[in-house]
């Protein structure tokens, strides 16, 4: 579970920029909060949302978090010529070539001194461009004191890093500073190199963090847990039922395929490679009812975009859920109905979300920020000032009054920014209509 993330020279974030599910000082909805037992951890917020204009930044970072995750998980692997995969902010020549910094402070279940599994707050980052790590850290806090169980920075003059680590911290140490080349990150090298107390660190940050963007995802989760456990299939019909999709079953078949046509000269072996793999993969059929009471099956791929967008992400929802790790969603209202986008959001700020698991996710859908979903604190806005630079700032920066204000008229009528200023002007259709092979289809 997130306490915290920041992240610094990313696309268009230029200075560094903090999202925080810490729970203020006010007790409302106290569903909305929990407290993760971890030693000097407050109480942490189970949803935050995330508003702006388009291009304002919102995206980015929350792909800042997908690259940081993607470069701790491809470090180990990755070939020596092979760049970092950061992008730094492009509208400053300064930024350009400045490192990216990625930081994010979180809670762990990890082994205590008497080796029994307890929440435990874990800070863990770096600073790269796309040839060197130039910083890393990592620092865990047991009791009420930090222990830095290793800190790294790159000398540039003598091409080497200065090493710091703790006792604590055990395992072939030099072995694995000897095996992390300076364009990789070291907890990636110690971990893939048998370090079991770096291992559940590893874990939490590349297993326990699930991203989805605002483009389709995968199927491929869901439906196979909908094959493996009867009981998630019958999750997700339910979850489907709540949404209003009539859908009485759900059933695999293997995909038809008497009619492909391959390309002419196609080699006979990749005809047969890409009909096994075609083969492998079972498309998925909802089960609907007609009118006279007879079953209709429909492949997934011919029902609602919203439908097959709930079907994809439904298992990771319930993985989250589950296990109480941390779910990030760009665009959740994308072809979604915005009652079942209040109703998703009520799931995890509910009390039966007892395993804490969150819900971090960006939106124009404002039916949200009415008063009976979402504590103040966990509203954020994104905007871009006139340099280009994304800045991300929270409701509570505004002192909103909780029963005077309403939010959503409030946000609406730009109080709060973070919502695109569209100057009046004449719309030029007079222009347009003095190209007349544009209109009528016949540009080049």
């Amino acid at each position: 579970m997130i306490i915290e993330y920041s992240v610094e020279n990313f696309k268009s974030i230029k200075e560094e920029q903090i999202l925080s599910l810490v729970k203020n000082s006010s007790n409302e909805y106290p569903h909305n909060y929990f407290d993760s037992r971890a030693p000097v951890t407050p109480e942490l917020l189970k949803t935050a949302v995330i508003y702006g204009a388009n291009a304002s930044g919102k995206t980015s970072l929350l792909k800042s978090l997908f690259h940081m995750q993607e470069i701790i998980e491809d470090s180990f692997k990755k070939d020596i010529d092979e760049p970092i995969n950061v992008i730094p902010f492009r509208f400053c020549p300064i930024s350009r070539v400045k490192p990216t910094t990625f930081n994010i402070i979180f809670v762990v279940n990890l082994p205590n001194s008497e080796n029994i599994m307890q929440p435990t707050k874990v800070e863990y980052g770096f600073s790269a461009n796309q040839k060197i790590v130039f910083e890393e850290w990592l620092s865990v806090y047991p009791k009420s004191r930090e222990q830095s169980w290793f800190h790294r920075i790159y000398d540039e003059e003598k091409k080497e890093y200065k090493w710091t680590d703790s006792a604590i911290f055990k395992g072939e140490k030099s072995t694995w500073k000897k095996n992390t080349r300076s364009d990789q990150l070291f907890l990636s090298t110690a971990v893939h190199l048998n370090s079991e107390q770096l291992k559940p660190i590893y874990n939490a940050l590349t297993d326990n963090i699930k991203i989805i963007g605002g483009d389709r995802i995968d199927n491929k989760v869901t439906k196979e847990a909908c094959k493996s456990h009867g009981a998630i299939k019958e999750l997700i019909l339910s979850l489907l039922k709540q949404a209003d999709i009539d859908v009485q079953d759900i059933i695999f078949k293997k995909p038809n395929i008497k009619n492909i046509k391959f390309p002419k000269g196609l080699p006979v072996e990749l005809q047969n490679r890409i009909t096994k793999d075609i083969l492998e993969e079972d498309e998925v059929y909802f089960v609907h009812t007609d009118s006279q009471g007879g079953k209709v099956e429909i492949v997934l791929s011919e029902e609602s975009d919203g439908t097959q967008k709930i079907f994809e992400f439904a298992s990771l929802i319930f993985l989250t859920l589950g296990n109480g790790g941390t779910l990030v969603i760009d665009e959740f209202n994308k072809s979604l109905h915005p009652d079942l986008v209040r109703y998703l959001v009520k799931i995890f700020n509910s009390k039966e979300n007892f395993k804490n698991g969150q819900l971090i996710f960006t939106t124009h859908e404002t039916s949200i920020l009415r008063k009976d979903l979402l504590r103040r604190d966990q509203i954020w806005f994104c905007e871009k000032n006139k340099l280009m630079e994304t800045n991300l700032y929270p409701l509570t920066d505004f002192s909103p009054h909780k029963e005077r204000d309403d939010i959503e008229e409030c946000y609406l009528y730009g109080r709060y920014g973070g919502k695109p200023i569209i100057d009046e002007f004449q719309f030029p259709i007079q222009e347009i209509l003095k190209y007349e092979e544009f209109i009528d289809g016949k540009s080049k």
